[in-house]
C-alpha cells in the first residue's frame, strides 16, 4: 500500500470516528448531528449518528426527573424507559410500550411546567366571563426577557411575574402561532414549519365566535396562518422599519370599538434580533418600545392580558436566528396580567 493510500485511509477513519462520537457542550448545526439535548437554561450536548443503541441515561451526565422527546415533525412524547438508535440519516426513539418517533429533533430534560399551548386554554377559561387580550411578542425568548429585565429595558413588564414556557419544534412563527391559537402540537394541528398555513383543527377564534364575542385579530403586514377570522393587516406606514407602532394604533382602535377579544402580534423584536442579535442594543431598544406600548394598553383594557412568544432567538454570525433545537429558541416567557379577575 502506498504512502498516499495509507494517508487517505487514515483520514477516512478519523472522519468516520468523529461522526460517531458525542458532541459535548452546546448545539451544533452540522447535518451529521441528529439529536440535541437541552434543559430550560442551557444547551447540554448534541448526539451524532452512531450504530449502537443507547438510552438517555447513557448520554446525560446529570440526574433529571421528567424529560420530553420531540420529533422533527413536532411530535412530543413524555420520556419513558426506552432506547435511541440510528435509522438511516436520523436517530429514532422507541419506548417500552412500543411508541416510536422515527426522526428525533431533540430531548429536553426537566422542561418548564408551562407551554405556549396553555394560551389556548387560558384564553378559553377567561373569555366566557370577561374580556381577553393576547399579545404575541414574536421572537422574544426567556433569555432575552431576563436580559432586558435586568438591564432596564422592561420598566413596565418587570412588575409582573413571567414563568417559563416551552415552545414547539420547529420554533418558527407559523408553528408557534398555530400552537398558541389551537392548544395543540404541530403533530396534531399540522403546522410544523414556515411552509404550512392551513390548520387541521379549530382555533381559539372559532371559540370566541361561538360565544358571540366581538373579535379583532391584529397582525403585521402579512397573515401567517389561516384562521376563522380575517386579520387586520398593518403596513409600515411611517417607514421606520417596523410595524409595531401601527399594530399598537390598531389595538387602541380595537379597544375603542368595544372588542371583547383582541389577539395582536408584534413582530419587531424578532426583526431586530435577526438583524442585530437577540441581546443587541437594537433588540433591547425594540423590547423597551413594545414594553411602553403594553404600558399604554393595560390601563385602558377592561379585562385580562396574556403575553407570550412564539419562539426565541439565538445568536448567529450575522445577527440572530431561530428554528433549531436550542433552549434559546424553545424557552419563552409567559405573563398573565389579571387585574381584578373573578376567574380562578
Amino acid at each position: 500500500m502506498t504512502r498516499r493510500l495509507i494517508a487517505v485511509f487514515s483520514v477516512l477513519i478519523i472522519v468516520f470516528s468523529a461522526g460517531c462520537q458525542l458532541k459535548e457542550e452546546g448545539v451544533e448545526n452540522e447535518r451529521d448531528i441528529a439529536m440535541n439535548i437541552i434543559d430550560s437554561n442551557s444547551n447540554i450536548k448534541s448526539i451524532a449518528l452512531q450504530a449502537e443503541e443507547f438510552t438517555l441515561q447513557d448520554v446525560v451526565d446529570k440526574p433529571f426527573g421528567k424529560a420530553l422527546v420531540i420529533g422533527q415533525l413536532g411530535e412530543v412524547r413524555a420520556f419513558k424507559e426506552g432506547y435511541f438508535n440510528a435509522k438511516g440519516d436520523s436517530i429514532g426513539y422507541v419506548d417500552k410500550d412500543g411508541d416510536e418517533i422515527k426522526d428525533v429533533a431533540g430531548v429536553i430534560i426537566d422542561p418548564p411546567e408551562g407551554s405556549i399551548t396553555d394560551s389556548y386554554y387560558d384564553i378559553k377559561k377567561y373569555i366566557e366571563n370577561e374580556n381577553v387580550m393576547f399579545l404575541l411578542l414574536d421572537g422574544f425568548g426567556y433569555h432575552q426577557y431576563e436580559y432586558a429585565r435586568e438591564n432596564g429595558f422592561l420598566p413596565f413588564l418587570k412588575n409582573y411575574e413571567a414563568r417559563k414556557a416551552l415552545s414547539v419544534y420547529k420554533p418558527v412563527t407559523n408553528a408557534g402561532l398555530a400552537a398558541i391559537i389551537t392548544g395543540t402540537t404541530p403533530e396534531e394541528n399540522g403546522i410544523y414549519s414556515r411552509k404550512q398555513r392551513e390548520l387541521k383543527v379549530d382555533s381559539i377564534f372559532k371559540q370566541a365566535l361561538e360565544l358571540n364575542k366581538s373579535t379583532a385579530y391584529i397582525e403585521g403586514n402579512i397573515g401567517i396562518v389561516n384562521t376563522e377570522v380575517q386579520p387586520v393587516l398593518n403596513l409600515d406606514e411611517n417607514k421606520d422599519g417596523y410595524t409595531d407602532d401601527e399594530v399598537y394604533k390598531s389595538i387602541i382602535k380595537a379597544i375603542e370599538d368595544g372588542n371583547e377579544f383582541i389577539f395582536a402580534h408584534f413582530h419587531g423584536i424578532d426583526d431586530a434580533a435577526h438583524s442585530y442579535g437577540p441581546l443587541s442594543d437594537e433588540a433591547m431598544e425594540r423590547i423597551k418600545t413594545i414594553d411602553s406600548y403594553i404600558e399604554g394598553i393595560v390601563p385602558i383594557w377592561d379585562g385580562v392580558v396574556i403575553i407570550s412568544a412564539d419562539h426565541g432567538v439565538h445568536s448567529a454570525e450575522d445577527g440572530g436566528d431561530h428554528g433549531e433545537f436550542r433552549y434559546e429558541d424553545l424557552i419563552v416567557p409567559y405573563i398573565i396580567i389579571n387585574r381584578g379577575s373573578n376567574v380562578e
